[in-house]
């Protein structure tokens, strides 16, 4: 079998295994179920009540979509206090906050299952490369 074929059939795999993991097997579901929680707490915390986040599923990604009643000042905070817009996205994971009266800020988040494959690519082409460089051939004797 020619050496493409074989690194065609190794990238297949490898992407294979990165949806399976994502979607079947429901990791991908999941992050954004602790993202939508941990999100959830900050608002909770800040004890404004009617807003509402979830994480963006259409596709999954790391936005979280805010919904309810809340002013400028609660959403942007001023100065050294910040607002529920700085909060979750200092929880770490969450690449935008999208409120639905508001135009979408910053550039659109990559889905879950495009960030998934593409951690998958880089891990297959690392090993890959470390693979290579592992079982070069020894030089045996002194010359």
């Amino acid at each position: 079998m020619p050496g493409i074929a074989k690194l065609l059939i190794g990238v297949a795999a490898a992407l294979l295994a990165g949806w399976v993991f994502h979607g079947p097997v429901g990791r991908g579901e999941a992050f954004a179920s602790r993202l939508e929680a941990r999100a959830q707490a900050v608002v909770t915390e800040a004890e404004l009540p009617g807003i509402r986040a979830r994480a963006d599923r259409a596709p999954l990604a790391r936005r979280m979509l805010m919904s309810g009643p809340a002013d400028e000042f609660q959403r942007e905070g001023q100065g050294y206090f910040p607002g529920l817009n700085d909060r979750i996205l200092g929880l770490g994971g969450i690449a935008a906050v999208q409120w639905p009266d508001e135009p979408p800020q910053g550039a659109w988040p990559l889905p879950l299952l495009l960030e998934t494959e593409i951690m998958v690519l880089i891990a297959f082409l690392v090993g890959l490369g470390l693979g290579r460089w592992w079982s070069r051939p020894r030089r045996v004797g002194y010359l």
